[in-house]
């Protein structure tokens, strides 16, 4: 599949690019422990599939969730209940059931997602289920919540 910067030259296209991503957009991108992805041991980052649910004011920055394919069994469970799970019947990106992590947002900036690859988008119903999940997270601020228009 193509990717966006496939189709875009850096310079003044880099403007047209933030103007067309939009809320719910899911995009495969690059992670790593800079984005709040802790990489599997031996490697440095990780492919995840970000849902992109808000952006600063500037459009610098986006804020989103990631999904992941199990739930880590390590994690307290007041944060095991912010994972939301989707049936892969409902994405054709998906190849079974998933988990979004509705209990941070996740940063990405415009560059890293426009060197990724857009899958699609989240459907209404489930986007507004995951904003409010991540509105009532105890992991999350006002604040953060606010900068990226939750």
């Amino acid at each position: 599949m193509n990717t966006l910067s496939d189709f875009l030259k850096q310079s003044d296209n880099e403007k047209l690019a933030k103007s067309i991503i939009k809320i719910g957009n899911v995009f495969r991108i690059n992670m790593d422990e800079t984005d709040g992805i802790t990489p599997k041991p031996g490697n440095d980052s990780r492919n995840k599939y970000f849902i992109v649910l808000g952006f600063d004011t500037d459009g610098n920055v986006y804020g989103g969730v990631i999904f992941n394919s199990h739930i880590n069994q390590n994690l307290a469970q007041n944060i095991k209940d912010y994972h939301m799970p989707v049936e892969h019947t409902k994405y054709s990106f998906l190849t079974h059931k998933c988990f979004v992590d509705c209990s941070r947002l996740k940063t990405a900036k415009p560059d890293k997602i426009m060197v990724g690859q857009y899958l699609g988008d989240i459907n209404e119903e489930d986007l507004t289920l995951i904003k409010e999940t991540v509105k009532s997270s105890p992991r999350e601020t006002k604040a953060h919540l606010a900068l990226f228009g939750l």
